[in-house]
């Protein structure tokens, strides 16, 4: 299938994940002295434009998640992500679930998909790590001709949760 011309030599579509938060929260049965700490760099992150043909699937820049909990004793943490929705760009929209990920190290990080309507386990333990520990995200999307031409953008949240 030939590309419109508009998709290569006007730049095509392009994707943007922007304000990549991050939440520390603790759970009911944690004691004020637990802490937890998530950080993820960088804040927004663009896929590349490229032929379907060629490229079926776009890798977007690598995510760092750092993360610690403290004073957690032997319970579980957990870090999860959640799309605010799916990726839109005016009218035209891409199912979030078009994109997915693959993580290091493995474990406590795992590899998934997004969703807008469930939260998705990103990386989990048990216990304290006491000093600040990172992982890597390489977000990849499916690469279809079927995508208008626009700027496609949607918020996705990280949580770490402890207990």
């Amino acid at each position: 299938m030939n590309a419109p011309p508009s998709r290569l030599i006007g730049g095509g579509w392009r994707l943007a994940l922007s304000g990549l938060a991050a939440w520390a929260a603790l759970g009911g049965v944690a004691t004020a002295q637990t802490r937890v700490t998530l950080r993820v760099n960088p804040t927004s992150i663009t896929f590349p434009t490229a032929d379907p043909d060629v490229a079926p699937v776009v890798t977007a820049p690598a995510l760092d998640i750092r993360y610690q909990v403290r004073n957690n004793g032997g319970q579980g943490w957990r870090i999860t992500v959640l799309a605010s929705g799916d990726l839109n760009a005016g009218v035209s929209v891409i199912d979030i679930g078009n994109i997915s990920w693959t993580a290091t190290p493995t474990p406590p990080f795992q590899a998934g998909t997004l969703s807008k309507t469930l939260e998705q386990t990103v990386a989990s333990g048990f216990g304290n790590v006491q000093q600040p520990q990172m992982g890597t995200l390489l977000l990849q999307l499916n690469n279809l001709w079927s995508y208008s031409i626009g700027v496609y953008t949607q918020n996705i949240v990280f949580t770490l949760s402890a207990p």
